[in-house]
């Protein structure tokens, strides 16, 4: 056996022996909780933002956030479109070892469909609640319609202001059950003049400030989930004017409407500043998926869009930043997922001191303060599309499937990151160590729960 081989079998080994567990280290924290804000963008391309290459326009907000903390070039999510992404996020487990890898089909908009995020798992909220944080989620859930099973509010959030669905028109709209407004399950009605990306963020603003003022000792986790720049494709008309240089339409407006989520994202940090909270906050940012071709976003030098497993599918814009703690300036290349987000998150509020955490992922303390570790001999695995494309990551090599077409591609993803020169017939020890730990992978997992009505555009 090569020790390419013996390395990712035992690795294999490190990440199923690991789902039930939370890896704990010595690193340093404050005496006290922080509060957590993690922020979250739906469908943004890789280089959408100034700080990751965008030169048509500026996005200081969202660049503060990647230079007062530390950003990961090879930070990703657990699958290519909305809803299983989320799933795995908000859980820090792969939707493929709870049968979810798709898009919710029309069918789960039922109001009794049991279609929808495992009410066996976990959410962030859950892990926090013993701890004391109280949980608001504001925007899109997009984890299933029926109240009972799935609602925010009954999957450990106390607050919930947003939309069940996965997107809708960002003006008022007429009642509808999946994407109309509500606080807590109870519909409101929509200003006229309402633009949701404003909107949402006026009430996470005044939450926060209700909850440091009603009660300045508890700590707060907000998941704060924009549905922009998702489609449809609605820009306001004084954001447009600042990008009036930009030719192509559909891009002209979704360079409109990024910059609105920046200046949100800006208001949320200006918010923090106020009530004097800052340094006592750890704030996330990164994106649900890679940039589609349909809202006109840009993923820079990466192969591929969402929907795909090419890494412009996948690999999304991640930072934290907590000041004082999480080094700022700094760019840290370890392969990373949204599912350490959970195991981290209960490291740094101490919820992992009442007993194992499950998931998938590794607490990032130790790699933000400088512990290497166990990190970069991690394996991880992808699968969607009714099973028809599956990919598997071990260091700076990453192996892909395409059933549909019986294509291997195998890539150096250190020398090649978008994904061009395929490696496979040249490198056949690492094309089968990869392909046999993908399938040794997916025998554990079972046969996705349903599949989705909506299908991808995918580019080459």
């Amino acid at each position: 056996m090569s020790v390419f081989r013996l390395k990712i079998y035992l690795s294999v080994i490190l990440v199923l022996g690991s789902i039930f567990s939370s890896r704990l280290c010595a690193y340093k924290l404050p005496s006290s909780k922080p509060n957590i804000l993690f922020i979250l963008v739906d469908d943004m391309g890789y280089a959408d933002i100034s700080v990751l290459g965008q030169k048509k326009y500026r996005t200081p907000h969202i660049d503060a956030i990647f230079h007062g903390g530390t950003y990961f070039t090879n930070g990703y999510v657990t699958n290519s479109v909305c809803a299983p992404s989320r799933a795995g996020l908000i859980t820090g487990r792969l939707g493929s070892y709870f049968g979810f890898e798709a898009n919710l089909p029309e069918s789960s908009h039922l109001p009794d469909s049991t279609i929808g995020l495992d009410p066996e798992q976990k959410t962030i909220a859950d892990v926090l609640k013993p701890v004391g944080y109280k949980s608001i989620c504001i925007g899109k859930w997009h984890l299933g319609y029926n109240d009972d099973l799935f609602h925010p509010n009954n999957r450990g959030f106390d607050e919930f202001f947003g939309l069940l669905g996965g997107s809708r028109s960002y003006y008022k709209i007429d009642y509808d059950r999946g994407n109309s407004l509500q606080y807590n399950g109870s519909f409101i009605d929509e200003p006229d003049d309402m633009y949701i990306t404003d909107y949402l963020t006026d009430k996470a603003v005044a939450l926060i400030k209700h909850q440091v003022k009603l009660t300045p000792e508890q700590p707060f986790f907000m998941y704060m989930s924009y549905t922009a720049p998702h489609v449809p494709m609605h820009a306001k008309e004084s954001d447009l004017e600042r990008v009036a240089h930009i030719e192509k339409e559909l891009r002209r407006t979704y360079a409109a409407m990024v910059l609105c989520v920046d200046d949100n994202v800006g208001r949320l940090q200006a918010c923090l500043d106020e009530l004097g909270i800052s340094d006592n906050t750890l704030i996330v940012f990164l994106s649900d998926n890679g940039g589609p071709i349909a809202n006109g976003s840009w993923n820079g030098q990466l192969r591929g869009n969402k929907g795909s497993l090419w890494e412009g599918g996948i690999r999304v814009p991640f930072a934290l930043k907590w000041p004082g703690v999480i080094p700022a300036k700094k760019m840290n290349h370890t392969f990373v997922s949204s599912v350490d987000l959970l195991p981290t998150f209960a490291a740094v509020s101490g919820a992992d001191q009442f007993g194992p955490v499950a998931t998938d992922g590794m607490n990032l303390m130790p790699l933000l303060q400088g512990e290497a570790g166990e990190y970069r001999d991690r394996a991880f695995f992808w699968r969607r599309g009714d099973m028809k494309n599956v990919a598997v990551r071990y260091r700076n090599y990453k192996y892909i499937m395409n059933r549909r077409t019986n294509e291997e591609y195998l890539f150096d993803l250190r020398k090649d990151i978008s994904e061009r020169d395929n490696m496979a017939v040249f490198m056949p020890d690492y094309t089968d160590a990869l392909r046999t730990i993908q399938a040794k992978w997916e025998a554990s997992v079972p046969d996705p729960g349903f599949s989705s009505d909506w299908e991808v555009k995918e580019s080459n």
